[in-house]
């Protein structure tokens, strides 16, 4: 089957689909920019993939995986590549051999590159391809053939997912860290398990899955996923999200994800964002930057007219009293009230344009500084501590902390 042309000319899930009707096998060259990678096909199935550089020659190759997760040291790697080369064995072989990894753990970091190689290139709107029909070679005993179908489908998901995903994880550089009391607020599965409660584990190849979001337990308590669990234990407040992609091998896309959802509960905060964002990130938020500022100008004048008023109040009571110092706590907790019935104003405007833009409320006032809605001395003005957010079969309703 002679293939070869460009992306623009013969899409890539086109590629994808006629080589699993066809059931070739054979090995599709594909590159862009500079980038070069390789998806391996048998029977119509993908087995492998590998992406490099046409400009160093150099390959994200399986053993950097095995470093960069932690799961191998760079000393292990060597003597293994050494043995390879004097042997002629596949690296999973001799990794078995020597005991450094399970079965099933090497098999991950297999489904890892590919994963992450397929990602990749779904992304492209440009570039060229090229299939080679001929007998492959792979770890047979160690990977799971993708049929095309479900790699097409796991794409679409990820690209769909992924434009919301980034405004609250805007790069793999960020760093987070679990809040003080975060250990409170969750119940570990193996807890449940113990307790005799059943669990619906069911997780697809990506590390989602149904039931993929934290779910509530007895009110107070969150009851993690895997995936989720295994991301919360790996925080440490150094650990970038890249390197959390590595360490858990779930990948950038569902470490992200999963990081979103662990923001949403509560349960992390971020503790290092990188000066400058990506430019596609940064054109994106633009307009919406705008649209929060205009917002947040508009609430800001009406706050300072709430305040003026305020201290016009101040000086009426403090000339009838002689002195400022003398004013009764009731008035002026009547001042306070005043102004935070304006910022509650001001917060619920910031509250619908999040739901606008985003398609659900926010699960906390947090969640709107997070997003660059409003300032952080947004959310307790004029309160020591940050007002609430209140689920009611009317929509979300905000509460005062003092109440």
């Amino acid at each position: 089957m002679a293939l070869k042309g460009t992306l623009k000319d013969f899409g890539l899930s086109d590629i994808f689909q006629l080589i699993a009707h066809q059931g070739k096998t054979g090995v599709l060259h594909l590159e862009d920019k500079g980038k070069l990678v390789s998806v391996t096909f048998e029977g119509g199935k993908v087995v492998y993939a590998e992406s490099g550089s046409a400009k160093t020659l150099e390959k994200e190759l399986l053993g950097d995986i095995l470093v960069k997760s932690g799961l191998m040291s760079k000393m292990e790697l060597e003597e293994t590549l050494e043995e390879q080369k004097r042997t002629m064995k596949k690296l999973g072989v001799i990794i078995q051999e020597k005991n450094y990894l399970t079965p099933d753990t090497f098999r991950t970091v297999l489904e890892f590159q590919v994963r992450e190689t397929l990602f990749k290139i779904f992304q492209w709107t440009s570039g060229s391809y090229r299939f080679e029909a001929g007998r492959v070679s792979y770890d047979k005993q160690f990977v799971r053939p993708l049929s095309a179908e479900y790699v097409l489908m796991e794409a679409a998901r990820i690209i769909d997912e992924w434009p919301g995903v980034r405004i609250k994880i805007p790069s793999v550089e960020m760093v987070f860290a679990r809040v003080p009391d975060a250990n409170d607020k969750i119940l570990r599965r193996s807890q449940l398990a113990e307790a005799g409660d059943e669990i619906d584990d069911k997780l697809d190849f990506l590390g989602g899955g149904e039931g993929a979001k934290p779910k509530s337990y007895d009110g107070d308590k969150t009851i993690l996923t895997p995936s989720q669990e295994r991301i919360y234990d790996l925080l440490d407040g150094h650990l970038t999200v890249k390197d959390l992609a590595y360490r858990s091998l779930l990948g950038d896309f569902e470490t992200a994800k999963t990081l979103v959802d662990l923001l949403g509960f509560g349960l992390i905060k971020p503790v290092k964002v990188p000066a400058s964002l990506p430019k596609a990130v940064e054109k994106a938020r633009e307009p919406l930057r705008s649209r929060r500022l205009m917002a947040v100008a508009g609430g800001a004048l009406v706050v300072v007219a709430v305040l003026m008023a305020g201290f016009y109040a101040f000086s009426l009571y403090g000339t009838r009293f002689l002195v400022l110092p003398q004013m009764t706590s009731e008035k002026a907790l009547k001042v306070k009230q005043s102004v935070a019935q304006v910022q509650k104003k001001r917060l619920a405007l910031a509250i619908e344009i999040f739901r606008l833009e985003r398609g659900a409320y926010p699960a906390a006032v947090e969640d709107l500084v997070l997003n660059e809605y409003v300032l952080p001395s947004d959310i307790t003005y004029p309160f020591s501590s940050p007002y609430r957010i209140e689920r009611t079969q009317k929509g979300p309703v905000l509460v005062n902390p003092e109440e």
